[in-house]
């Protein structure tokens, strides 16, 4: 018997691994098979298996169907960034042009809101293992469905904190109240410039600078959005000479003048270099073939 509901073929050739598995998204586990690849994870309210194959991207669902679902979920893993206004200026970048040129495939994903809300509120202070698990818990007490504001509410404080999302537990109700009770309002989001959107999110208790542009970058299409964490002020001060002891958000403003319109895809591929690296002189072997060459010691 086929343990699959259905399938379905998307024809582009996008790097998962390094597009699913790059902390913008806690919806996905690396489940590799006969030495492929391979992706399991939530979309929406679908189980999915996902995998490269033939320069496209093959779809098995698992659990759950929706018959917009291949529109939807072409629509998530982002646009291709060559197509983008003004891309060259990346390339012609010398920090980003090698990254760009290495990885050329890698994207950004344009997730459901409320459900990349909760994610980046709960990633403060934990890594992204413990996340995902957090977000998976979430399914599993839900009937596999990811919980709406009102849901979440239900669920209450005390009960986060039994799953083991702590001081974030409170953050997570505040936003699902403030979903519920309008005091901001997702349409409103999408349809604000990013500075407004940033105003509004930060607004919201929990929320600080870096996870309201992880949210904005991430979900809202924000281009402008250029989410500093550790990785990326150390790649904004190695490569571009910003001071040691500036601060994140300062960093994040600076990048953003340069940038510009291309801010986020920029943070991406600065972010994935300095990841790349850190890993290359941490443990060495196979880590160092992903890295740039130029950042192997």
């Amino acid at each position: 018997m086929n343990k699959y509901k259905q399938s379905f073929t998307i024809k582009e050739d996008i790097d998962l691994l390094n597009t699913l598995d790059s902390g913008q998204s806690f919806a996905w586990e690396r489940i590799d098979e006969n030495e492929k690849v391979r992706f399991k994870g939530f979309f929406r309210n679908s189980e999915l298996l996902v995998f490269e194959q033939n320069e496209s991207i093959i779809v098995k669902i698992l659990n759950g169907f929706e018959d917009d679902l291949k529109d939807r979920f072409i629509n998530y893993l982002g646009e291709d960034p060559f197509t983008l206004n003004d891309f060259s200026t990346l390339m012609n970048d010398n920090v980003i042009s090698p990254v760009i040129h290495k990885y050329p495939k890698l994207r950004i994903l344009k997730q459901e809101p409320w459900e990349c809300m909760v994610g980046f509120i709960t990633s403060s202070c934990s890594n992204l293992e413990r996340i995902k698990h957090h977000m998976r818990l979430l399914r599993e007490i839900n009937q596999g469905k990811f919980p709406e504001p009102n849901k979440m509410f239900e669920i209450g404080e005390n009960r986060l904190r039994e799953l083991g999302f702590g001081f974030r537990a409170p953050y997570i109700i505040n936003i699902s109240k403030a979903i519920i009770d309008e005091e901001i309002s997702i349409n409103k989001i999408y349809n604000s410039d990013y500075r407004k959107s940033l105003d509004d999110l930060i607004q919201i208790k929990g929320i600080g600078r870096k996870v309201a542009d992880c949210i904005l970058a991430y979900s809202f299409d924000k281009k402008e959005a250029f989410p500093v964490d550790r990785h990326v002020l150390k790649g904004l001060i190695r490569w571009y000479k910003y001071p040691k002891k500036i601060s994140p958000d300062k960093a994040s403003d600076k990048a953003k003048r340069k940038f510009g319109d291309l801010s986020s895809h920029a943070q991406q591929y600065i972010f994935h270099r300095q990841r790349l690296a850190s890993r290359a002189e941490m443990w060495g072997g196979d880590h160092k073939v992903h890295a740039i060459d130029s950042d192997i010691k």
